[in-house]
Parts: structure tokens; sequence; C-alpha cells
């Protein structure tokens, strides 16, 4: 297979020598149309032509044109270096030879090569064709092709550089880039194809790495590795994550824990604080002893009292329901640490300022309304109505209306709460309009919470009128006895069930907890999800705590009323933490702050990279009336410059509010504002504060060499594993790849007879039609 390419070697940028030569071809070519003009066309327009024609290709010679040949003689074979683009990969190794060089960095100086040394890529180019890749998480990025051999550019390899900045490691990610290559050459000869994946192996995201290189091994190519740094972890203390609340109370206090990872410094005191990045004071600090490898420090802190420590920045008028704490938690750093990068972690946690209102409807007085009731009651920061109606009640008939102990008759008025616990209540007496308005309010953000019992109620409740909102389906059997409850895979992932416990001993934490004297047996719907689950006396298990979306809101069922028995001994510690979190999961953030006209907020304020945010907005006029019929765009705003404009969707015109979703963001902090026809820029100047970026720093946990994984790889896809030191074995095992080589030559036209020959065969043209045009 012949390419061929044009190059240009000469002294001036060829597109300052373009520019002149048309130039000067337009200025030959009106001044000769001077003296041809009287001429019969079309020679007034030829003789022109050939004139200017000849005096750009000699103006062309200064760019010194080179006609570049690239012959391929039989098969190459095919090598993607797939390069760890990580931030592990910038670690120094005391350990190795060159400690004062990044693992990247080695890793480039392998392949391109250096002033003393050919890198790999020289030594393989001319008889295979590479690919050198970076990955992190996602799709893999390439950097430098041999493909684009007409390209001066991407052709170099000293100007190789990989920037190791990814928050995690997918090895997957690098078994997909020699994939995706097999794929996109599907259509063409088979080649002899290998991946050389060069790494220190910590993954942490993503899928299964192995079984995508026994994939690759079973259509003929194969997966090599190359281990980057020391199997040895170097003395380092890092903050691994920090758990706490998404929001609390703006008068409560924050509880959580800083998980803190060590390595080589048991014994000694570790200095672990918290402080607003706001303005960098400490608000909680305290000392712990290392003790292992892994320990968590429980903290508290007083919520007001950071709130009065922030700076108050809101333009005249803004009213906020939401005050986000912008924290930060740091480990001070030891003598003798090697990163300190991996010593601070922020976080952010909104403090609502804003009462909530809870709807609490049940057929009787059990215990575990009692205790629910009396446990948001006694919360400031709540307000509650209680209705109980039906037999044994003080309320035989549930009344409707907008008076205390009343449900209400309109949307409107059930909207003013954020969550509805809705009980065993009297199924002759719940009507198809009271579905309808519970339906709509979980629909536009309400949060609902479906307590079950022994009374059999609920069953029938959802087989007549809540079918699609009950999250489950019931069975034949009605109660079973249960022996303890165990978080399923997904509740283990979800902050909400941690009430006291490290995760790592959640399920641990559950199956201590009172269980039900009995439970409700029932399967999720298609779609639900399954948090916990309760385990009978024969070990069946059966969905406990089981939760979905529906529209904007979120539903939670409970098959048992009895968290009331967790208080055993230890009074409200785990009872009230597992309500207070299970109601601010299910009901949707208020609006963080809002003007005279217009009311701001998102779903959360921390995002993950490349996530992206649910923006609410309500507008109103300046008589308060809702104004639901305005073009709305929500302005996502980074350092004062607008990188997105969201347009808002109407949600409820007769309440004036919007909703919209905004792009996939980036890592960083943002500002959403809105922006509304009918409404003048100054008047709007209500806005809200987002973060973008990786809560916990995973890929900074561990840095040493993961040998084991490595090897595993390189098992699965056929290949070798060799540690950085002997990398060059590798090469043994790719150069039998290629049964074919790559011939390259230049001809320097500009030199060449060819640019001569055809100056002279333009000229005598042009004298030839000037003798017959009379001009000779």
């Amino acid at each position: 297979m012949i390419w061929g390419s044009l190059r240009f070697a000469g002294d001036l940028s060829p597109w300052i020598v373009f520019t002149v030569a048309v130039a000067a071809a337009v200025l030959v070519a009106l001044l000769y149309l001077r003296e041809t003009r009287h001429i019969d066309s079309p020679l007034n327009f030829v003789l022109p032509a050939l004139r200017a024609a000849t005096v750009a290709m000699i103006i062309l010679i200064l760019a010194g044109p080179v006609w570049h040949r690239r012959i391929t003689v039989g098969t190459l074979g095919r090598i993607v270096f797939a390069v760890d683009a990580t931030q592990s990969m910038s670690v120094t190794d005391t350990q190795s030879d060159d400690a004062q060089t990044s693992r990247v960095a080695r890793a480039m100086r392998m392949l391109a090569g250096d002033s003393e040394n050919e890198g790999w890529i020289e030594s393989l180019r001319a008889t295979h064709d590479i690919d050198v890749v970076a990955f992190s998480a996602g799709e893999p990025v390439t950097v430098w092709t041999s493909g684009d051999a007409g390209d001066q550019e991407t052709d170099r390899t000293d100007s190789l550089l990989i920037q190791p900045d990814g928050k995690r490691t997918e090895l997957a990610s690098a078994v997909t880039a020699l994939a995706f290559q097999s794929e996109d050459d599907a259509d063409a000869t088979p080649v002899q194809s290998a991946l050389v994946v060069i790494s220190d192996g910590r993954d942490n995201v993503g899928g299964s790495a192995i079984d995508m290189a026994g994939t690759l091994r079973a259509s003929g190519a194969m997966v090599h590795t190359i281990g980057m740094g020391s199997e040895d972890e170097p003395a380092d203390v890092s903050i691994a994550e920090v758990s706490r609340p998404d929001s609390v109370a703006a008068d409560a206090v924050l509880g959580g824990s800083i998980a803190i990872n060590q390595f080589g410094f048991d014994g000694r005191d570790l200095n672990v604080r918290i402080e607003s990045a706001e303005t960098g004071k400490t608000v909680w600090q305290t000392s712990v002893a290392a003790t292992g490898t892994f320990q968590s420090v429980p903290f508290e802190l007083d919520v007001e009292t950071v709130i009065d420590q922030t700076a108050a920045t809101d333009p005249r008028g803004v009213r906020r329901s939401t005050i986000v704490m912008d924290l930060r938690a740091v480990v001070e750093p030891i003598d003798g640490e090697s990163i300190s990068t991996n010593n601070t972690m922020a976080f952010r946690v909104a403090a609502s300022t804003r009462d909530r209102r809870l709807l609490i409807m049940d057929g009787s007085s059990r215990w575990e309304t009692r205790y629910v009731r009396n446990l948001f009651e006694r919360d400031p920061a709540w307000t509650v109505d209680t209705i109980l109606f039906g037999p044994g009640t003080d309320t035989l008939r549930l009344e409707r209306g907008d008076d205390d102990g009343e449900f209400p008759r309109s949307r409107e008025s059930l909207a003013k709460y954020d969550v509805i616990i809705l009980g065993e209540v009297p199924p002759d007496q719940f009507e198809i309009t009271d579905a309808n308005l519970i339906r709509e309010f979980v629909t536009r953000g309400g949060g609902l919470v479906v307590v079950d019992g022994r009374y059999d109620r609920i069953k029938k409740i959802a087989q007549s009128s809540l079918r699609d909102l009950i999250p489950v389906e019931f069975g034949n059997d009605r109660l079973l006895a249960a022996s303890s409850m165990i978080p399923t895979r997904l509740g283990m992932e979800n902050p909400m069930l941690n009430l006291g416990g490290e995760k790592t001993d959640l399920q641990n934490f559950w199956s201590q907890l009172p269980a039900p004297q009995s439970f409700v047996r029932v399967d999720r719907q298609e779609g639900a999800e399954a948090w916990v689950d309760a385990v009978d006396a024969d070990g069946e298990r059966s969905p406990w705590l089981v939760t979905r979306l529906f529209g904007s809101g979120r539903v939670f069922y409970l098959s048992s009323d009895q968290t009331w028995r967790w208080r055993y001994k230890v009074a409200d510690r785990f009872h009230a933490r597992f309500w207070n979190q299970l109601l601010a999961a299910s009901m949707q953030p208020p609006y963080s702050a809002n003007d005279e006209y217009v009311a701001i907020g998102t779903d959360k304020i921390e995002y993950r990279d490349g996530e992206a945010a649910i923006i609410r907005v309500r507008l109103q006029d300046t008589g308060g009336k809702p104004v639901g019929d305005a073009t709305v765009d929500a302005l996502v705003v980074s350092e004062n410059q607008i990188i997105a404009s969201v347009p808002m969707s109407v949600d409820d015109p007769a309440r004036g509010t919007y909703t919209g979703l905004s792009p996939k963001l980036n890592s960083g902090a943002y500002e959403v504002r809105v922006r509304a026809s009918g409404f003048d820029s100054t008047a709007l100047q209500a806005s809200t504060p987002i973060w973008v970026g990786d809560r916990h720093s995973v890929e900074m946990n561990r840095v040493s060499l993961d040998r084991g994984a490595m090897e595993q790889l390189a098992a699965a896809g056929g290949g070798v594993y060799v540690h950085e030191s002997s990398a060059s074995k590798i090469l043994d095992s790719l150069r039998p790849l290629s049964s074919g080589t790559i011939v390259e030559s230049d001809v320097v036209v500009w030199q060449s007879f060819y640019w001569f020959w055809a100056v002279i065969i333009l000229l005598a043209a042009e004298w030839v039609l000037r003798k017959r045009a009379g001009l000779v």
C-alpha cells in the first residue's frame, strides 16, 4: 500500500509563501489584462492566467515543497500503547532508579525516547502501526498515531505529552482502546495486534477489564501490561471520605465522620480539623492516634456557629432558605509524608433556614405514628399536621378542607407540605380524589412515605387507587415474623442507611437492630429499588424498605411499623436519625434563594463530574401573582462567564414554576442565575451556588503498584507482565506481530526537473499563444 503527501521544507511559513504567490499572481494577471483586453476571447484571459501561474510556481519554490511517499510492504502488526493518565501516575517513587521523575514521565520517555536513547515508537514504527492513547475513566483519548504519517506535527514523538490529571482509574477503558480499533478495522485485512497497558494497576471504577481482555484474546489480540512504580505503599496520610448528610437544619448539630488512610505512621498523633473554606477559620478539631491503615474520626459541629461566620454577600432583597456551608476537612501533614495533596477534602452541606412541613395521615394512633409525630413536633425546623380518622379515633370520618385536622381539598393546599406519611388509613374513606391529589403532589416533587402494618389496609389502597404510586406488589402471605434486617447492595451505597456505624459495618449494624415482630411480604415493582430486606426465621428475604422516583418526587414504602422498637435503651439515637434521613431523602430540596420576583433552587448542591443539575424556578409579578407564560432561561455561570444557557420548560403555569436540566458539567464551582422575558436583568437577583467534582479522593487513597491486578490482566489477555525496570522485554513479544515494513522516501519537488519543466511548459505555451494572437 502506498501513501503520498505534500510537505514543505522551506525556511518561510507555507501560508506566508502561498499568500505572496497568490497576491503576485493576481497583480501580474491584472497588469497583463491591460495588454490583452483588445484580443478575442478566450486568449484575452488565458494569456494572463498562464503568466500568473508561472509567477506563482516560481514564488512557491520558497516554501520548499517535498513529496513524501510511504510504501507498506507486507502486513504490519498493530500496537496500542495505553498510558494511565490519572493522578496516581504523577507520583515519584523513592525506590525507583529515577526517583525525581513521575511515573507518567518515565512512561513517556520509554515510548518517545530522549537525547540519549531511542524510544520504542521509533524502533517499531517502521514495521508496525502504532497508537498511543491516554486513559483514566471513560473513553480513552488518542495522543499520537502513526496513521497520521502525512502530518509533520502529529508524526513527531519528541513532543509526546500526557497530563496525569484523571481522578479515577478504569482499566476497562484501556482495554477498549484496542477493542474500538479492532471494530474500526473490521473490514480490513486481518492483522496481528497487541495492547500494552502502562499503569500502576489501581483500578477503582468501571467494569471488569479482565473479562474484556479475555474477549480480546479470543479475537486473536494480546494484552501485555507494564507495572509502574513501587509495590510498597509510601508513607502517607490521606482523607478518603467525609460522611455527612446533604442537608441539615440551621439550628441543628451537623454530625458525620472523616475516613482517614495512613501508611507508616502507626502510633503517631493525627491532628484533624474542619475549617470554613470561605474564611479559613477552624470550626472543629481533634487529635487522634493513628491505629491502622484505615480509621474513622467522628465529628459534630454547631451549624449556627458556621453560618454566623459565613460572609454575607447577597444583593439587597435576596433571601436564602438554604445557606451552603462550604467546608474543608484537613489532616495536618506529618514529617516524612510522601504526598500532601490528599490531606484535604472539600465538602458542602446545605443548612435549611426554612421550616419544613409534614402531614401525617393514619387510621389509628399506633406507636409508630406517636413516636414519629412527637419526634418532629419537638424539632423547631418542622411544622407537623396530623390527621387521625376512622373507627377507634376521635374523628370517625375523614374531614376535607383547609383547617387543622382536615385533608386538603386542592393541590395548592397540599403543596404547602414537603412530605406526607401515609399510614393504614381506612380504605373505604380514601377516595379517588384523595389518591389523585397525593399522586399529583408526588409528581410535582413532594415526598411520600408509606408505612404498612398488620391491618392489611395499604394493600387494599394500593390495589384500588395507588397501584402505580406504591412501589411494591402484594402477595397472598399477609404477615411474617422477622429475625433480622439486612441492607441490600444498593442500600449499602446510600448514606441514608448510615445510622451510626461505618459504611463497611452497615450490614452488621442493621442486623443488630431490633427486627420487627412482623412484616408484610411484598415484591418490589419493576423500576423500584429495595434498600433493606427483612429476613424471616427460614432465612427467606423480603423487601422491607423500597423506594423509587415518581415524577419529580420520591416514594418510600416500609413493610412494618415498628422502628420505634429501636429506641430500646438508646432513646432517639437511631430512631430519630433514621426518620430525619428518610424524610430528607424523600422530599425535594426547597428553593435555596428568592427575591421579589424569582425563586431558584437545584436538586443538589454537589454533583459528580459529568453529572447534570436539575434546576427549578418560580416566577411572580410585583403583586406576588405567579407568572406562568414567560420565556425563562437558567444561566450557568463560572468565573463571571456564562458557560450554558438552559431553556426552562413550564412545570405548573398556575404556580409560575419552571424546570430545566443543565448540560453535563465539568469539575468546578458554578452559580445558577435566571433570565426571563418581561423582567429586567437587574430585577432578578437571586442565584444559587453548585459544585461539581468527585466527593471522594479514591484515586490517591492507594498509590502503590498493584502487581496482582496487572498480572491478572496480562494473563487474561494472553500476554506478559513486566515491571518498568525490565520493560524492554515486552519488545521481544511485539516485534513478531509484523510481517511487513514501511519504506519512506522524499522527492524534493522544487529542485526536481518536474518543477523546472512545468515552468518551461507554461512559458512556452504562453509564447506560442502570444504569437497566435499577434503579440510577438
